[in-house]
């Protein structure tokens, strides 16, 4: 079978055009997804199978939430291909240090896909700069990296404007092991500050938080260009497993950055998915055209309607080497439409983890490499 229309998809010149044409192509392309990995992944097959679902009942936009999904903790247990594995050219995994972690595989064409994706969603914020800015990237070092989706995100977060400097403050220590210097962070900070250059803060938000914090008690203050940004992911917790307000948090950014609260992205997102939410000026994380989020009853599975809390199900056409179009998280949130920022389309509001027992993830990262 072709895929024209998502071929087309990963093609467009804005990520929030909602035009009857795209919301057209769009459900053309999730067509063609279904289809695709009903012929090409035997677990896919048996599930629609199970449903009695076909392609051909994606009719119109609102029939998308009724694709069939695959749990989202299905990744940490199973490899799940669509593809050959001499295809798969790359390797994506959570950033939890304990226990197991979700993965997600990738051919050529569905990591360019995710790329144009990723660049196309960042430029129709208005988040790309021509000025040469410094960046503190509170994330791991190229070199340690491995293959953790996490990392590999911030590091292209961090190519939005050119570098004059980038300072990755996640470091290999002696045993090898990846490593967390406060010191190191804030001595960059300072430097930075001398310099006069915009300043993009990216990455998991505990450390940049108790950076920030450590700075407050000993005094440490700067003033950063208007233009600085920060650009926050992996959950609004402390290094503690404390929840950090946006509030609080805007509020020592700007009390120590001289940086304003609008200038403060975070997104939302899963390496399972491979779609990133981000926030807009109003703390809402919009859904592009290249994704559907609905929020489903836990117990029925059926679509809520707007602004009813639910589990998450995200689905997504760019990626043919997994059969990961249609996941149902672990999430909870709801749907809202008409942001009064102005984006159009919908948007995530988030409400926590469903469970007693949260994933190993980045708030847990981080407790154990923040020593205080």
């Amino acid at each position: 079978m072709t895929e024209e229309a998502t071929n087309r998809l990963y093609t467009l010149d804005q990520a929030f055009d909602f035009s009857e044409e795209y919301k057209g192509l769009f459900v053309q392309s999730m067509q063609e997804m279904v289809q695709f990995h009903c012929e090409h992944s035997p677990v896919y097959n048996g599930i629609c199978q199970q449903y009695g679902f076909s392609s051909e009942q994606i009719r119109c936009y609102d029939d998308l939430i009724t694709i069939p999904h695959i749990f989202v903790t299905a990744f940490k247990q199973h490899r799940l291909l669509s593809l050959p594995e001499e295809e798969i050219c790359m390797t994506f995994t959570s950033s939890g240090t304990q226990g197991q972690k979700s993965q997600i595989n990738l051919d050529r064409i569905s990591f360019e896909r995710q790329a144009g994706m990723r660049s196309l969603l960042v430029r129709s914020l208005g988040l790309v700069s021509e000025q040469l800015t410094n960046y503190l990237v509170f994330s791991y070092a190229p070199d340690i990296a491995d293959q953790r989706g996490a990392a590999h995100t911030f590091n292209v977060y961090s190519s939005f404007a050119p570098a004059a400097e980038k300072y990755f403050a996640l470091q290999q220590g002696t045993g090898g092991e990846p490593t967390f210097d406060l010191e190191q962070a804030i001595v960059t900070l300072v430097r930075f500050a001398e310099t006069g250059l915009a300043l993009r803060v990216v990455g998991f938000l505990a450390f940049s938080f108790v950076t920030l914090q450590e700075m407050k008690k000993r005094g440490i203050r700067l003033q950063f260009p208007a233009e600085s940004l920060l650009i926050t992911g992996g959950g609004w917790k402390s290094h503690k497993g404390e929840t950090v307000s946006f509030e609080g948090y805007a509020e020592l950014v700007h009390d120590i950055l001289g940086i304003q609260p609008e200038r403060i992205r975070d997104f939302y997102g899963m390496v399972e998915h491979g779609v990133p939410y981000m926030s807009c000026s109003h703390r809402h994380y919009h859904v592009p055209i290249f994704a559907n989020v609905g929020a489903v009853d836990p117990g029925t599975l059926q679509a809520l309607p707007t602004g009813e809390t639910g589990l998450l199900k995200l689905q997504t056409s760019y990626i043919r080497s997994a059969p990961a179009i249609s996941v149902l998280s672990t999430d909870l949130g709801a749907i809202g439409t008409n942001c009064p920022c102005g984006i159009p389309g919908s948007y995530i509001m988030l409400r926590g983890r469903a469970g007693v027992q949260k994933h190993a993830g980045c708030a847990i990262s981080a407790s154990q490499l923040i020593k205080l």
